[in-house]
């Protein structure tokens, strides 16, 4: 291979800027052939903008792109397709009315190629795509059934299906099962092999250092420094690049809560989609972790309490007296009881509305007159006030909640929930998709609220989260609780203890 033919995909001074910010200032870097290129950053730093840019979304305010050598204009999504290269984005791009088959071969219906009228010719090019990813699913399948490990997949199947020579991944196992993301990096691996170049992202970093050659820090818009060797750093360090400065993750202290009410219990509750009883206590005040993997039965759990799936048995008291929770909007107008859901983007949010619109639609009854007018300048007040105390990083208020990174929109989240002067807190895989640096800010946000009392479970698979924060926590395996354990802040021994949990 000839040294102008030795790399398949070179950004150079690659600078985007939107009405009063500048997301990218003069990022470039190179992928060679067969090679797993990572770009980590903090959220903000630009590193979805900049996949943006290379899939053809919306292009550069200045910089050029070379593919094999030769300049090229991305102007769109199509335009990048026919240059081979493919993308995943952290959010889905399935349609549910469409078969596997027609979702995998949607750029050849879009376009044309294929006006679905050779049914079996698009059967056969959707299963060659999927062997190739290790997907064992019928081309004629739904796809609203999928777990999104499997819909994850069948998006890498789609890109590849286009022949692909450079793969983009943003974000692609937040929000699948570890067994889903072994399968995904093995799928990453197998693909390197045969040749295509891959750029990764992702803030897990074991998984960084597990496939990357190469890597690319991206620090407020910037390069830091050249591309590394991933051979090169070690996770410590990598961490430094991205937040400029050494990291230490907080564990916070086991605090003596034996004096303190139980203010929250479920005694054998069950509802018809989830028919095994399940118990537990919450005591005022308290952080408790729910640990499992994803399709354990957390959520599922969590939306009978809030009143979403109906108790069908056993009973729920609050303070000590039993309660039946209707709907959600009872649980939390009635009884302070609040949930953050784990898929903010659609449940927990208004992307296209600011910050104060998103907070304001909850705090209704703070911000109406008597009349039942809204006051905006009371609504701007508290929305003020959430932004300083919750440290919500944005221009102002009026921003774009989409605009945001995933930290600061679940912070706004928190937000939402507070408004209601809540006295439990259901947070739901509160750091999905969330860079160290503000894992940090919202752990310590979790830990501040129950000091004042507020009584939070956080639902997580990430281990190190909960021993980091929660008093105690309890083990989830195919719907069932199987442990419950005090947290000794020890995260081997704690491993330990609940994969013996989860094995039983």
């Amino acid at each position: 291979m000839s040294k102008k033919e030795e790399y398949i995909l070179e950004l150079e001074n690659i600078t985007k800027i939107f009405p009063g910010v500048k997301a990218l200032d003069d990022v470039s870097f190179k992928i060679k052939k067969g090679e797993v290129h990572a770009l980590v950053g903090e959220n903000g730093a630009g590193k979805s903008t900049l996949i943006n840019i290379i899939s053809g979304v919306f292009g550069p305010t200045q910089g050029s792109i070379k593919v094999d050598g030769k300049e090229e204009k991305i102007t769109n999504p199509s335009k990048a397709f026919e240059l081979g290269i493919g993308v995943v984005h952290q959010e889905r791009n399935l349609i549910d009315t469409f078969d596997i088959a027609e979702n995998i071969c949607f750029m050849d219906i879009s376009t044309g190629k294929n006006k679905m009228k050779d049914k079996k010719a698009m059967n056969q090019k959707a299963e060659r795509a999927m062997e190739r990813v290790g997907l064992d699913l019928k081309p004629w399948q739904g796809i609203e059934e999928l777990t999104s490990g499997k819909k994850q997949m069948l998006e890498i199947a789609r890109a590849m299906c286009m022949d692909s020579k450079v793969l983009l991944l943003d974000e692609p196992t937040a929000s699948i099962s570890l067994t889903e993301a072994d399968m995904l990096l093995k799928t990453v691996k197998q693909l390197k092999e045969e040749g295509v170049s891959i750029i990764y992202i992702s803030h897990k970093l074991e998984e960084i250092f597990e496939i990357a050659d190469s890597i690319t820090v991206i620090r407020d818009g910037k390069n830091i420094g050249e591309t590394l060797s991933a051979s090169s750093l070690n996770k410590d360090k990598l961490i430094e690049l991205m937040v400029g400065r050494k990291f230490v993750t907080e564990t916070y202290n086991n605090r003596d809560l034996s004096k303190e009410p139980v203010i929250l219990e479920a005694k054998d509750i069950s509802s018809k989609k989830n028919p095994i009883p399940k118990s537990f206590q919450l005591k005022k005040g308290e952080i408790l972790g729910w640990y499992g993997l994803v399709g354990a039965g957390r959520t599922e759990y969590a939306r009978e309490i809030i009143g979403i799936d109906p108790i069908t048995n056993g009973s729920l008291l609050i303070k000590g007296s039993e309660v039946s929770i209707k709907s959600y909007e009872e649980a939390f107008q009635r009884y302070k009881l609040c949930y953050i859901s784990e898929n903010r983007k659609e449940e927990g949010l208004f992307l296209q509305h600011n910050i104060t619109d998103n907070v304001g639609i909850i705090a209704l009854d703070q911000i109406c007159t008597k009349g039942g007018f809204i006051s905006y300048r009371k609504q701007n007040e508290i929305t003020e006030s959430y932004k300083e105390s919750l440290s919500i990083k944005a221009k102002d208020i009026f921003v774009e909640t989409a605009s945001l990174s995933g930290g600061n929109q679940q912070k706004i989240c928190i937000a939402k929930g507070l408004c209601v002067n809540p006295e439990i807190m259901i947070i739901d895989e509160p750091t999905v998709g969330i860079d160290v640096n503000t894992k940090g800010e919202i752990h310590k946000l979790i830990y501040e609220l129950s000091v004042q009392g507020i009584s939070v479970i956080v639902i997580s698979s990430d281990m190190g989260e909960l021993v980091g924060i929660a008093d105690r926590i309890i083990v989830f395996r195919d719907n069932e609780i199987k442990g419950e354990l005090e947290n000794s802040k020890d995260y081997e021994s704690m491993s330990t203890k609940v994969m013996g949990s989860i094995l039983l």
